[in-house]
């Protein structure tokens, strides 16, 4: 899934990142309503799920989760929340919450209640996205060439989605490597290069390239003979 999480807590913000990246899901981080509310206007076509907390240091959550689901979008909004009162998690239900989380709380009960609220929203209408002579199944996280689906593994698969996420089809190097490996400080810098060179080869015969922009880091390019 692709997933907003909206949490100031530096330490439980850091264990939820590392916890969803290792479980396949490519996690924005917002510390601040501010910043949230900038992922959303940029990017509110491409979350599944937001990840709120409701106690921010510039405001309250709740003001995102009504503007989400002013804009008719169907984005699962599951609140994390230290309030334990039954009339504060009837009101965050009421103004449109799909599901709470009371902290502390367990991550196998986090990844349920994501499945539960992702379940909820399953009818959200996603248009598989053409890429060169490629097309992209969002839903299903595939790549398919006609009838025969190209094998990727899964971190060439994350590039190319984030590459594919990124405008224009280019991305910084420091954000695929932060999308590839979030917290794992064992990773090394260049390690992301060999993801490349193997999707490049991949992706080849299909008239793409993945580009290096000298300085910056990639783009995702449709050649011309392609």
């Amino acid at each position: 899934m692709r997933l907003l999480l909206v949490e100031d807590t530096e330490d439980l913000a850091d264990a939820l990142l590392k916890h969803l990246r290792q479980a396949g899901h490519t996690t924005d981080h917002a510390p601040t309503l501010k910043a949230a509310e900038g992922f959303w206007s940029s990017e509110r076509d491409a979350y599944d799920v937001i990840i709120l907390d409701i106690e921010l240091p510039d405001g309250e959550g709740t003001a995102l989760l009504k503007e989400v689901r002013a804009s008719g979008l169907p984005v699962g909004i599951l609140v994390l929340t230290a309030r334990s009162e039954v009339e504060d998690k009837v009101y965050l239900l009421d103004v449109g919450a799909d599901d709470y989380l009371t902290k502390p709380f367990a991550l196998d009960e986090l990844d349920a209640r994501l499945r539960a609220v992702k379940r909820r929203h399953i009818a959200k209408p996603l248009i598989t996205q053409q890429v060169g002579s490629l097309a992209y199944d969002p839903t299903n996280r595939t790549v398919w060439s006609g009838p025969e689906q190209l094998q990727l593994r899964s971190q060439e698969l994350k590039l190319f989605e984030s590459l594919i996420q990124a405008n224009g089809w280019s991305a910084a190097k420091e954000f695929l490597f932060d999308r590839l490996y979030g917290l794992d400080q064992d990773a090394s810098a260049n390690a992301i290069e060999v993801h490349v060179s193997r999707l490049r080869r991949k992706l080849a015969p299909y008239g793409l390239d993945v580009e290096t922009i000298r300085g910056y880091g990639y783009q995702l390019k449709v050649r011309s003979d392609g």
